[in-house]
């Protein structure tokens, strides 16, 4: 989880004011965004997001992102 976290911040640098990493379960990261604007955005990016994410792994293990309810 830390190595995820380091580049999940490398990543999408300030965007993670508004996006809190908080978990992963089978290939899914939970993410918790700080306003209803934050988790548009998020659903807007997330196909991106798991491509770059998944490119620092030999094995791309990533299959998506899901919003964690507050």
């Amino acid at each position: 989880m830390t190595i995820l976290a380091a580049i999940w911040q490398k990543e999408l640098g300030n965007l993670c004011n508004y996006w809190e990493l908080i978990g992963i379960k089978q290939g899914l990261l939970y993410v918790r965004p700080k306003s209803a604007a934050a988790t548009q955005e998020l659903q807007l990016r997330a196909t991106g997001i798991v491509r770059n994410l998944n490119k620092y792994f030999e094995r791309g293990w990533i299959k998506g992102i899901k919003v964690a309810s507050r």
